[in-house]
């Protein structure tokens, strides 16, 4: 069986800004803006985080590290 696999890449810059939406009643979305284009993220399940849920937050927040780590190693280079 193939798949369909679709790629992206988003240009940080002034018109981009992310935000965590959280709720009392639902769980929290991630949403990331990139000027004329949005993506967000959030469990399949309005109303329940599972583990795979919890498992993919916490690669994406160890990612999103990561990437502020480079990207502020690379800004210092260029004082």
């Amino acid at each position: 069986m193939s798949r369909t696999v679709s790629s992206h890449s988003f240009k940080s810059g002034e018109r981009a800004w992310a935000t965590c939406h959280t709720y009392s009643n639902r769980s929290p979305i991630l949403a990331l803006y990139m000027g004329p284009f949005n993506v967000s993220f959030c469990p399949a399940i309005p109303d329940e985080v599972t583990d795979a849920d919890l498992s993919f937050a916490r690669d994406l927040a160890k990612s999103a590290a990561a990437y502020l780590a480079a990207c502020e190693s690379f800004h210092a280079k260029q004082a």
